[in-house]
């Protein structure tokens, strides 16, 4: 199950926070044993599924090789578990968690064998994600022997990985279709890609739909759905094509359009300061927009920032080109199938692409000084 789980972990979001113990008896529970612990205490990491908010953060005991934690259960989480001394892999899997599940732990952090939920004891009873589990992760522990360097190694490996993918989906999706109201269906449906996970997601009941687990599984559904909308649009963001339209507020509270950078070179920027690649490349930025303001138009679009924070970094940086925000909208983005950040759309005089640059490298600017 680790590799299924590492493999999802992204669309289900990245996990962080620490779990306080308490003496309560209600709520949620997580006990049990573990072995290869390399200290006497563990943490707990636990997040609100749908938020992914901080909950709470300790340290919990281990005495005589057993440890027992509670929680309140008032929302879905997902919660990892650590070494106090961890060296990097000293962590276990993500672990779902339902209000008023009692987990039971067992097995070491890196191979944890988890009982007593709906979600862990349905997937005990499932012979095909036992099987299909048990490949990926052979595979994973393949991998990890290929060199970094080794193409073809590393080609056979992804193209192994796709075919194992392609069959777990089809094992979920059968299981899923032969059991819309087990909660465990909608547990598979997260880690399938985009195209059967969404199918799934459909076939889902009133039962799953309606519980702890649904409002999370609802957000997946949103994130397939824009995945393959993305698909779908990158075959029109690619040069020659007409750069989609969009309507966004500047600085100062005016929309901006497309049309309004019509007759001139626009140099669009999906960025935000979370972003440490967006602003370790906004040297070269106000480098380059010094050099060619007359000839391109520069334009920053800000994703992923408060408005508060955005309106600052731009002043803050000094960054004197047109910005326009975003915010957490999927409208542009999706349009113009951004999978990364910084990526920079180059369009020409027409509204036409002349270019896509995903990630800070030297290739734009090269471009830039060839054009201009």
């Amino acid at each position: 199950m680790k590799s299924i789980i590492k493999s999802a972990a992204a669309a289900a979001a990245a996990i962080a926070g620490i779990l306080a113990a308490s003496s309560c008896n209600s709520g949620n529970q997580i006990s049990g044993t573990l072995t290869g612990v390399q200290s006497d205490s563990i943490r707990l990491f636990v997040n609100d599924a749908v938020s992914n908010r901080l909950v709470k953060t300790d340290t919990v005991a281990i005495v005589d090789g057993k440890f027992k934690v509670n929680f309140p259960d008032t929302a879905m989480y997902i919660v990892y578990i650590a070494d106090l001394h961890q060296t990097g892999n000293d962590m276990s899997d993500p672990i779902f968690m339902l209000p008023g599940d009692k987990l039971k732990v067992s097995g070491s952090l890196s191979e944890p064998v988890f009982s007593g939920t709906r979600i862990y004891d349905g997937l005990s009873r499932f012979e095909g994600h036992r099987i299909i589990s048990e490949k990926l992760d052979s595979l994973y522990e393949k991998a990890q022997s290929v060199a970094k360097d080794d193409i073809v190694g590393r080609q056979a490996i992804n193209a192994e990985h796709e075919k194992l993918s392609a069959q777990r989906d089809s094992i979920y999706a059968e299981y899923v279709k032969n059991n819309p109201d087990d909660i465990t269906s909608g547990y598979l449906t997260i880690f399938m890609n985009p195209e059967k996970g969404l199918e799934s997601y459909n076939l889902l009941g009133s039962t799953v739909k309606e519980s702890a687990m649904g409002e999370f599984l609802d957000m997946i559904a949103g994130q397939f759905t824009t995945w393959l909308e993305k698909e779908k649009n990158k075959a029109n963001i690619q040069p020659g094509k007409a750069a989609p339209d969009f309507s966004l507020k500047d600085i100062d509270g005016n929309i901006r359009t497309l049309a309004s950078f019509k007759g001139k070179y626009a140099l669009l920027d999906f960025w935000g300061k979370w972003c440490y690649w967006c602003m370790k490349g906004m040297p070269d930025m106000k480098k380059y927009y010094d050099k060619y303001s007359g000839r391109i138009e520069f334009v920053g679009i800000n994703c992923g920032d408060t408005e508060e924070v955005w309106k600052e970094t731009v002043e803050k940086e000094g960054l004197k080109w047109t910005n326009l925000y975003n915010g957490d909208s999927d409208e542009i983005t999706t349009k113009y199938a951004i999978e990364g950040f910084p990526t920079k759309v180059l369009i020409d005089k027409e509204g036409m692409i002349v270019e896509v640059f995903v990630g800070e490298s030297e290739e734009l600017y090269r471009k830039l000084d060839e054009l201009f």
